[in-house]
């Protein structure tokens, strides 16, 4: 289930460069303010599967009329647009009423006022669809070296990144459907530039990406990705996607990092 949020606000409103963080505990509290009994979702258990732990919910950045930067953040000129997913309609019925019972919403130093709430329906994936991030997507390995276990981030320009994106997935599909069932293989083509972000979520400097890509394959693991989210760090507001458009499978192309500034997308 997808909901698409209006924020206004009487003039334009600051925001600092890392306010995904803001709206992740803006999120959590909202739901947990209607349905205190999700709090083991949010804090605790989760779904798990393969030692990996995942909340079913995705959020993206802010979508404002204009934005512009400054020294510490963004000044974004309302209205602004926010779009949250989860497979769980639990949690996006809960999202939507505390929305609708307390529509003035904290923005770390920001107060923004909810003037619309709306459902967004599931998009068939039953042929190729060409997706966009709205938010970020995080895909990592673990690696040894001399005794210690790091983390490394992947880029698109790996094949290591997709085979990751899609057993991420696979897992998610396992821990929410409880499960053993095979997943028909998925197909990732990127199109065109993708952009690199580095990110501090929670004193963590993490990689992320903002790209274009096809897929095609498994309609329940594509479904699962648009309402969940891709890659890690969903509930943290990354990896959230929209359907640019359907069509035949594009010709494979390539594309470039490029470092940029954390910005409104």
């Amino acid at each position: 289930m997808r909901l698409r949020v209006e924020f206004t606000a009487p003039t334009a409103v600051f925001v600092p460069w890392n306010y995904p963080h803001h709206l992740h505990g803006m999120l959590t509290q909202a739901i947990l303010r209607v349905r205190p009994s999700l709090e083991g979702l949010f804090h605790r258990e989760g779904f798990q599967a393969d030692g990996h732990r995942y909340r079913m919910l995705t959020a993206s950045w802010l979508f404002p009329k204009q934005a512009r930067s400054h020294t510490d953040g963004l000044l974004l000129e309302p209205p602004i647009r926010w779009w949250v997913s989860s497979p769980l309609s639990a949690l996006m019925e809960a999202l939507a009423v505390a929305f609708l019972q307390e529509p003035e919403r904290r923005l770390g130093a920001a107060v923004l006022t909810v003037v619309n709430i709306s459902v967004e329906p599931l998009p068939s994936f039953a042929q190729p669809v060409e997706l966009r991030t709205i938010s970020p997507i995080i895909v990592s390995t673990v690696e040894e070296r001399m005794g210690k276990r790091h983390r490394r981030f992947l880029s698109p320009d790996q094949p290591e990144f997709w085979r990751n994106l899609e057993r991420n997935l696979q897992r998610k599909a396992r821990a929410l459907f409880g499960s053993a069932e095979s997943f028909r293989p998925l197909v990732f083509r990127p199109v065109g530039q993708w952009h690199s972000r580095l990110v501090s979520v929670q004193g963590t400097q993490v990689r992320a990406f903002q790209l274009r890509f096809w897929a095609t394959g498994d309609e329940t693991l594509l479904a699962l990705g648009y309402d969940a989210g891709f890659g890690e760090r969903n509930q943290q507001c990354f990896g959230m996607v929209s359907l640019a458009r359907h069509s035949q499978m594009a010709p494979s192309a390539g594309g470039s990092e490029q470092s940029e500034a954390l910005v409104s997308p």
